[in-house]
């Protein structure tokens, strides 16, 4: 029996749930399949495992960093079949290709190549009233996540591949915003930019919780303080019950960018979307 790995990163269950489809192909094809979520896990030795699966969801146009620091670690994969999905809210852009690109490097054999929206909990677009790809993955994309399961162990047994293009790189406007938000701008000056309204904050430790990298921590008087891990994710602002924490990205320098994508993926007629309104760590339909 084939074993397989499924490693992803998933904080609102989206790319869990594609990821649990995926692995529903596979096991319906004979295949013993193990999950593990980045959030929540270690990643596990890939040792032993005849097939690895890396999934994400796209962030800022590319691969979360603790995704791409995890597919970087990996030792040369000998010619280990590989599988790569994304969810993405609005544009991928080429943040598929970032990471396939890595493993191939590696020396990994692309096996498949899966892409389904998933719902766009960013903070910026929720303050702008947008919720974009609401109900995200559908019923009909994660049957679709199944049937790729089967489809990538057909592959394993011998049927031909045809690897997919690589995705485009996004528009020139989303290069910019990319760059803004890179590595060395978000733990060298963003992740200590990061404000606590002493009066406003409760110690309630909700945003360490929610940290995926355990990058807050506690200090004196119970307020939250940031490390040097941060992925820029938000989740700590916009869970914060009482809106006690500010970050960088709530800048007037990000607000023409946010601007910028809202207008245009809310007139994307490939694109849906709802009205909500976000406040006190909730997010309401209108």
């Amino acid at each position: 029996m084939s074993k397989s790995l499924i490693l992803y990163f998933s904080q609102g269950g989206t790319t869990a749930r594609v990821a649990e489809s995926i692995a529903d192909g596979l096991r319906a094809a004979g295949h013993q399949v193990d999950l593990c979520n980045m959030k929540d896990e270690r990643p596990q030795d890939i040792d032993g495992y005849d097939l690895l699966g890396i999934g994400f969801p796209v962030y800022y146009y590319r691969p979360p960093f603790n995704v791409t620091d995890y597919v970087n670690s990996l030792p040369g994969l000998d010619g280990l079949p590989v599988f790569v999905f994304v969810l993405h809210g609005t544009y991928r852009g080429d943040a598929g290709t970032v990471v396939r690109s890595a493993l191939a490097r590696r020396g990994a054999q692309e096996v498949g190549y899966f892409r389904a929206r998933g719902g766009d909990y960013y903070l910026a677009y929720l303050k702008q009233g947008y919720l974009f790809s609401p109900d995200h993955p559908t019923a009909e994309e994660l049957a679709e996540a199944e049937v790729f399961g089967q489809k990538v162990a057909a592959r394993l047994a011998g049927r031909e591949y045809t690897r997919p293009k690589d995705d485009e790189p996004p528009a020139a406007v989303y290069r910019l915003e990319r760059f803004l938000v890179n590595r060395w701008l978000a733990n060298q000056v963003y992740t200590r930019l990061f404000r606590v309204k002493a009066k406003e904050c409760t110690a309630c430790g909700l945003c360490m919780k929610l940290c995926p990298t355990g990058n807050i921590t506690e200090r004196r008087g119970g307020l939250p303080v940031w490390g040097r891990h941060c992925l820029l994710c938000l989740s700590c602002e916009m869970k914060c019950p009482t809106e006690a924490i500010v970050s960088p990205v709530s800048w007037p320098l990000f607000q023409p960018f946010t601007i910028y994508n809202v207008r245009q993926a809310s007139r994307d007629p490939s694109l849906d979307h709802v009205r909500v309104k976000h406040s006190r760590g909730r997010t309401e339909r209108l």
